[in-house]
């Protein structure tokens, strides 16, 4: 053991903090029955300590703050749906995490941040806050409503904040107003380097989407100043998106990098079969109607992003198992033996009804008893239940009430960003002098989960993509093929891309994300899961008709055709 060694095992240790954002309308620390998101599920399988990767006498404390999305928590469903509808609690949110940060931070921790939806724009927000300003000292927390004003001024986004005229008027490098105070503090440069950030579909342009009656261009303005462009000072980030997902007022807001960039953040997004929810995860849907694929789709973007963030934050692997194994025991028991109340599909005025907020005024007739248990239907079974990996079915997100807001289906490659208002392409057009090419990097990737879900649903006589017909307009991979190619060192994946793109200029050939094999020493979570789907006892069982036909599963088959063995090199670069 070295002096360095030595040294640093008598430190205290490290922390790692680590902000959890979950979405609209989604709480995990709620009296009511709820199905966990995926930011809650990453709470709860965190170890509370972990051990660095490059020294393992060094140790840190694992410290997690979890936020509920806005729209919960002791509401009428009026003021719920107002305040998920309008954003309403955004900024507070913002500085709530942030103040989380301040209370706790002491120099050569680590910050991550974590979120779904409206809680990924708030994520990626608390980072942009901590890249820009870095993190001050628990008492300057005194002055930070003068910091947050000077930080909403620098309206253009275009300068560096801590180069901005109200920055420097904040800190007396420019002269102030009368009576203005000057603040005398100078937050450490090393606080602002963010570790990680995953998030989940992070939707609307500002996070902030149009729904229904709800115009939010002013609050889109209004929170323009936030950052939540990738900053050079964050390491790592991981971005899973839906690709079923086709509401106008969901639309994706993707990162990406300037090549000009020093340094370049490791930026990894993943496109998944699935709208927002299934990506997500969460849906009241799992104890409810049971209409939909029962959270399947959300486990695999879920162990996706433990498996990119195992490098950096330590998983404990006990929590893990044990969560596989109550998500798949409640599986079997709402198969073979369900109690759970399933209402019947809710017209539009029931749906109306419901959010008219209570009003104690009058009892009439029986009362109902807030601390009464949920209501059961007897014993039942659900015999077309398939569990398979990522096969169930996709609830179309898109109802009545984005109705106004139109749609927008998905276009991995060609995704688009705002700018002063409209909406251009991120990497934009070859000969187009409006919109000519930025050089900016997406890093996308398509899910194997893509492929397998199309291929085993074809074969059930359910193309699910031609149902997209119905809606007027393809499936947002419909004309995309996947191919196999051996590259220069003799690695082989798949790729995809546009039909008719193959040699055009702008062609965008996105590879196919590659779910390594387990190592010697560690599993690849990813992998964990898909074994887990397909040893589930279900109907239709895929992995069971495969070996009926004498054919391999599906991961077995890429392993083969990518020349993945154990302990294989990371491929998704």
């Amino acid at each position: 053991m070295s002096n360095n060694d030595v040294a640093a095992a008598d430190k205290p240790w490290g922390r790692r903090l680590v902000v959890c954002c979950d979405g609209t309308w989604q709480s995990s620390v709620t009296d009511k029955e709820n199905v966990p998101s995926n930011v809650t599920k990453l709470c709860r399988v965190l170890d509370r300590f972990g051990t660095d990767r490059k020294n393992p006498n060094k140790k840190w404390h694992q410290i997690v703050y979890y936020d509920s999305g806005i729209g919960t928590g002791n509401l009428s469903g009026t003021e719920s749906t107002r305040q998920g509808g309008t954003g309403a609690g955004l900024a507070e949110n913002v500085i709530e995490a942030y103040n989380f940060i301040a209370l706790n931070y002491e120099e050569g921790d680590e910050i991550c941040c974590f979120g779904f939806s409206r809680g990924a724009y708030t994520a990626r927000a608390v980072a942009g806050l901590v890249t820009d300003i870095g993190v001050i000292q628990p008492l300057e927390m005194q002055f930070f409503p003068q910091v947050y004003r000077a930080y909403m001024n620098n309206h253009d986004g275009r300068t560096r904040f801590k180069d901005s005229d109200p920055w420097k008027r904040l800190v007396g490098e420019l002269p102030t107003a009368k009576g203005e105070p000057v603040i005398k503090f100078k937050p450490n440069d090393e606080s602002r380097e963010i570790k990680v950030i995953g998030v989940w579909d992070t939707v609307g342009s500002l996070g902030v989407p149009d729904i229904g009656p709800f115009n939010n261009g002013n609050l889109r303005a209004k929170f323009g100043f936030h950052n939540v462009k990738l900053s050079g000072h964050v390491k790592h980030a991981y971005h899973a998106l839906a690709l079923d997902e086709r509401r106008a007022a969901f639309r994706p807001t993707l990162w990406y990098i300037d090549p000009k960039s020093v340094p370049k953040p490791e930026l990894k997004q993943v496109w998944f079969p699935g709208v927002h929810i299934n990506c997500g995860g969460g849906s009241d849907d799992g104890f409810s109607k049971m209409e939909g694929d029962m959270e399947n789709i959300s486990v695999a973007t879920f162990t996706w992003m433990l498996q990119c963030i195992a490098p950096h934050l330590d998983i404990k692997q006990q929590a893990f198992d044990d969560y596989m194994n109550q998500y798949t025991s409640w599986l079997t028991k709402v198969r073979y033996n369900c109690t759970y109340h399933h209402p019947q599909t809710e017209g539009w005025s029931e749906w109306l009804w419901k959010k008219v907020p209570d009003v104690p005024l009058i009892s009439i007739g029986e009362s109902i008893d807030p601390l009464a248990a949920p209501k059961r239907d007897p014993e039942h079974q659900h015999t077309t239940f398939d569990f398979g990996w990522g096969v169930g079915p996709i609830i179309d997100s898109f109802n009545k009430l984005y109705l106004a807001n139109g749609t927008y289906p998905r276009q991995p490659g060609h995704e688009m960003m705002e700018v002063n208002g409209a909406w251009v392409p991120i990497r934009g057009i070859q000969g187009d002098e409006q919109h000519p090419p930025t050089g900016f990097e997406t890093n996308e990737y398509i899910h194997p989960l893509v492929h397998y879900r199309r291929t085993v649903r074809r074969a059930r006589s359910s193309p699910e993509w031609d149902q997209w017909t119905y809606h007027g307009t393809a499936h947002p991979l419909a004309n995309w093929t996947r191919s196999r190619r051996v590259d220069d060192d003799g690695r082989s994946r798949y790729w995809w891309h546009k039909t008719g793109e193959d040699d055009a200029q702008d062609a965008r050939w996105l590879p196919e994300w590659a779910i390594l094999p387990h190592g010697t020493a560690e599993r690849n979570l990813e992998r964990s899961w898909y074994e887990a789907a397909q040893a589930m006892g279900r109907r239709l069982s895929t992995a069971q008709a495969a070996r009926d036909r004498g054919q391999e599963e599906y991961l077995s088959v890429l392993d083969r055709e990518m020349g993945f063995k154990s302990g294989a090199k990371p491929q998704n670069a």
